[in-house]
This record gives C-alpha cells, sequence and structure tokens, in this order.
C-alpha cells in the first residue's frame, strides 16, 4: 500500500477541494509512492508523535491539524517539519474537509450526545453551494433541557476534564453542534434563534452577547471537541486497509493541563 492510496482514500470521506480558503489541508510531507505497513492517527503531530512514529517504524502520519498552517520562514531540529522529512515519515492533514463533511467531526459529536442519526440534520454554516457541506449541524430535540443539564451531557459525551458555559435562562429544544473553534458560530446561532450550541474557543464577548440574547453556550474545547475523529478515523482506515498497522499513538494526548 501506498501514500497515494490513503490519500485516495481520505478524499472519498471528506473530499480535500472543500477545505476552506484558509486551510491548508491535504498531502503536506512525503510522496504518494512511499509505501506504508504501519500509519499512526492523531489530532495534532508534536513532537512527541513523531519520536514515537520513529521508535515503531510508522511511514505516514494522518492527523487533523495540518503539520504546515502558518507560513514557514525557517526550519531547524525543534520543528514537527523538519523532523519529519528527515525521518521521511510522511504526513497527510485533514482539516477542514472533515470538520464540513457528512460523518465527519460535527456529525461524530452530534451522535455522541445522543441526538440520534445526524445524516439528515441540518449544516448550521454551509460555506458551498451544497447545502449538504459545511460547519456544525444543528439538532432539534423531542424533549427539553437544562443549560446544566446539557453542560453535563457534553462533558461526559467528550470526556472533557471541565466544561465553561453560560446559562441563556431558558429550557433548550434547539442545539448546534459544532467542533473546535466555533466562536463565530455563537452569533449565528443568536440570529438564528437556536437555543444553544456547544463547541470550543469560545471568546469572554461572545459569552456576554449570547447570554443577553438568551442563548446558552457551552465551551467543551478545541481538543476534546475534535480529538474524538481520531478513533473514527482508525476504525475507517483499519477497515479500507486491514494489512496496515493502524495506530493511535501514546502521545496523542492534551497538551495543556488543568487545575
Amino acid at each position: 500500500m501506498t501514500v497515494g492510496e490513503v490519500y485516495d482514500y481520505l478524499n472519498t470521506i471528506a473530499p480535500f477541494r472543500t477545505q476552506d480558503d484558509f486551510d491548508n489541508s491535504g498531502l503536506l510531507i512525503g510522496s504518494r509512492d512511499t509505501e506504508v505497513y504501519r500509519i499512526a492517527v492523531c489530532l495534532d503531530i508534536t513532537n512527541d508523535i513523531v519520536d514515537e512514529c520513529e521508535r515503531v517504524g510508522a511511514q505516514l502520519i494522518v492527523s487533523h491539524h495540518p503539520v504546515i498552517f502558518n507560513k514557514i520562514r525557517s526550519l531547524n531540529d525543534t520543528s514537527p517539519v523538519y523532523r519529519l522529512i528527515k525521518s521521511g515519515i510522511a504526513a497527510i492533514c485533514d482539516h477542514t474537509p472533515l470538520d464540513m463533511a457528512r460523518g465527519g467531526i460535527s456529525d461524530v459529536m452530534y451522535d455522541m450526545l445522543g441526538f440520534g442519526d445526524p445524516k439528515n440534520s441540518p449544516v448550521l454554516h454551509s460555506i458551498y453551494p451544497d447545502k449538504n457541506i459545511g460547519y456544525g449541524r444543528i439538532a432539534y430535540l423531542d424533549f427539553e433541557i437544562s443549560a446544566e443539564g446539557l453542560a453535563e451531557s457534553a462533558k461526559n459525551a467528550f470526556s472533557c476534564k471541565g466544561v465553561k458555559y453560560c446559562d441563556g435562562g431558558k429550557s433548550i429544544k434547539s442545539v448546534a453542534v459544532c467542533s473546535g473553534a466555533g466562536n463565530d458560530e455563537v452569533y449565528r446561532c443568536i440570529a438564528m434563534g437556536i437555543d444553544a450550541i456547544i463547541t470550543g474557543d469560545v471568546k469572554h464577548h461572545a459569552f456576554v452577547d449570547a447570554h443577553n440574547a438568551g442563548v446558552t453556550v457551552i465551551d467543551a474545547g478545541h481538543y476534546a471537541t475534535e480529538n474524538i475523529i481520531v478513533s473514527v478515523l482508525k476504525q475507517k482506515l483499519s477497515a479500507k486497509f486491514p494489512e496496515t498497522d493502524i495506530f493511535e499513538p501514546d502521545a496523542n494526548a492534551e497538551i495543556c493541563k488543568y487545575m
């Protein structure tokens, strides 16, 4: 099996052509022709993960976040990019395509929260003529839940070390979910009259504005709302390439600590 075959399969799950303008998804390091016998699947490519891949002899890393995102002006041995090139390890990064695709991270969030089958759930923020592709999903519940109850559900579903939330002051019957950094989507929920949103990286002023508008906002964290895709990708890749050793590195862990 080759890097190119893995890329082509991922392209069927979350087409790279759908990536947002600011993004840098795709085969970022390495050659399509490289033979692959062991693949690491992770959220971020850190030096710890590169160390582990070197030790176990992985030829490819599939990550969600791009290992090359901002402009690179220099490279040295503290950079995972430098380390990957030196070690001959390829990197495929599937970022915003996986955020937006059906079966992608927002659908996984929706399912883990017990909202039912996400397949036909409305997209919160479509950026394509195809309204079925975009950031976030909306759940219209057949029950009511409090802000505290929804925050607890999110904490448990995503194994969060903690959640930060503001109470919109009313029972919740509609909920948007958006993986990663969904600060701007808070305002979309306010405009659309959605009762609550579960996302990550919410700024102080968005909490204030949502509170004033009667919208519950639950910040479950960037890491917790996105790392959930790693096991899903591992399962999909293992089913597609059963002869290949596909693993989640021990080093695929949140680097921030909580007190």
